[in-house]
């Protein structure tokens, strides 16, 4: 039994033993978990630690690029809107007038002013305001002349740079500072100095601007070389117009006078033709004088017969109309009248070919007939080719009608035309006719008579130069100039003995 105890207390002892055994393992156990536990948190909190503070470095880092890419932003702005000012087509007070909007708000200025000075001293201008983001451009005629005082205008000298200076109060007793002033000058044309100023009531200013505005500053500089030299040029244009317009108004006098003294040369003939006409029509009249004296002494003899007989019978009637021979009479006076209308025609053609060969004309060039031109200048030179001379006009209504001035038309084809008659002296044919191609009308004139030698050709247009004793040798050179105006070519073929052939291609009007 005893035994049996003994046995019996030393498995409680044994089990208790292994039972605190197991409570220490589970002991350790959780003192290693809980040890695990805290270097996993110290771990964790350091790890935070190393993001937060990361994540605070980035902040700053996006802060810092945000404040930078805003300020490349704004300078970007700046000198893209002053560029396109520069650039654009604003006459150049407006383009300065603009860059000290954009100069004024990119530098954070209260107030920015334009100047211009002339020997050193102010002048008026078109801005004599101040400009403010909130005003826009307003009087501040105090500020102003304040702003004036503290600028150099004394100095003359163009500087590249962008200064900075302080500005005072001007006072007899002291000087109060009022801020920073931001100017720079540049040269105007005439001598005179523009100046740009810009006013802060803060003491510090950003350095970083200058880079941007010395390319401002360059900008305009160029700005305003182009648009003198724009006004320089305009001026220029202006004077060649004007002696342009002098040039043409020389060329039409010239082309007048020329054309004067054609019809001086031609006056002679030109009186003959119309002196031919006017000496039959004045004969013709001279016979119907005489057949009204033949119907008054018809009347007579019928009143009388009437007196005395007091009716007239129609044998007296007849003896009486026989005695006048009243048949001939009405038959020639028919032809007489329609001679006369002829040759009353013929001197009105003659007298509105004048008209329109005298007149100066006008500068717009409008739808005329060559076939017209033609006709119209051997009415007038046509008593040169009379007696001695052919003339065989072969011109067509087919002749398409050209853009042109009739008058002037005239004048050239007169001029080749007394040409030909002077080269056949002794007597030949002038032909004349047309052909086409494509859109082009070529007139030929051609002479029988002496010809021209290729020198003589290369002569021909130039001024002054004739072959003739008389004459000043402008009609060539001016018909030339006249066919110029009308976009036309004109060729010549000569031989000696052979004749003479002038081409002369206008383009069609449409």
């Amino acid at each position: 039994m005893k035994k049996h105890l003994e046995t019996q207390m030393g498995k409680l002892v044994l089990s208790e033993f292994k039972s605190v055994e197991e409570l220490q393992k589970r002991i350790a156990l959780l003192e290693r978990k809980a040890e695990r536990e805290k270097k996993a948190r110290n771990i964790a909190e350091n790890q935070l630690e190393r993001y937060s503070l990361e994540i605070y470095q980035t902040n700053q880092s996006l802060k810092s690029a945000l404040a930078y890419s805003t300020k490349i932003r704004s300078e970007l702005e700046y000198l893209g809107k002053s560029s396109m000012s520069i650039a654009s087509e604003l006459t150049l007070n407006e383009m300065i007038g603009k860059l000290v909007e954009l100069t004024c708000e990119y530098c954070a200025a209260e107030y920015g002013f334009y100047f211009v000075t002339e020997y050193a001293l102010e002048i008026g201008d078109t801005f004599n305001k101040a400009w403010s983001k909130e005003l826009g451009w307003h009087c501040q005629s105090g500020l102003q002349r304040l702003i004036g005082d503290n600028l150099p205008f004394s100095k003359t000298d163009i500087v590249d740079p962008w200064f900075v200076s302080v500005a005072n109060e001007v006072n007899h007793h002291y000087l109060k500072p009022l801020g920073y002033i931001l100017y720079l000058n540049f040269a105007l044309s005439g001598g005179k100095t523009g100046w740009l100023a810009f006013w802060s009531q803060m003491e510090l200013i950003d350095e970083d601007i200058f880079p941007v505005l010395a390319t401002a500053r360059d900008n305009l500089t160029s700005g305003i070389q182009k648009r003198l030299t724009d006004e320089r040029i305009l001026r220029r244009n202006i004077q060649l117009q004007n002696l342009v317009n002098d040039l043409e108004k020389a060329q039409r006098q010239l082309i007048q006078s020329e054309k004067m003294a054609s019809l001086g040369q031609l006056s002679a003939s030109v009186a003959h033709e119309i002196n031919n006409p006017i000496t039959f029509i004045r004969s013709n009249m001279e016979v119907f004088k005489e057949y009204l004296k033949d119907y008054k002494s018809l009347h007579d003899d019928i009143k009388s017969e009437l007196v005395k007989h007091k009716n007239l019978g129609m044998t007296s009637f007849t003896a009486i109309c026989d005695k006048f021979d009243l048949t001939y009479i009405d038959e020639d006076s028919a032809a007489l009248l329609i001679a006369n209308i002829k040759g009353l025609d013929r001197v009105r053609d003659i007298v509105e070919d004048l008209k329109s060969f005298s007149h100066a004309g006008d500068p717009k060039l409008i739808k005329v007939s060559l076939n017209k031109c033609v006709d119209a200048a051997l009415r007038i030179a046509g008593n040169v080719f009379k007696y001695e001379h052919q003339v065989s006009n072969r011109m067509t209504g087919s002749c398409p009608l050209v853009l042109g001035d009739l008058g002037q038309l005239q004048q050239v084809f007169m001029n080749i035309f007394t040409n030909a008659a002077y080269a056949m002296r002794g007597g030949g044919k002038l032909s004349i006719w047309h052909t086409q191609d494509n859109q082009t009308v070529t007139i030929h004139i051609e002479d029988t008579g002496c010809g021209i030698n290729e020198e003589t050709i290369t002569k021909l247009f130039t001024p002054f130069f004739t072959t003739k004793p008389f004459g000043i040798g402008l009609g060539l050179s001016v018909s030339y100039v006249i066919l110029e105006a009308h976009s036309a070519q004109v060729t010549v073929d000569s031989e000696i003995g052979l004749g003479t052939t002038f081409h002369i291609s206008f383009p069609v009007s449409i």
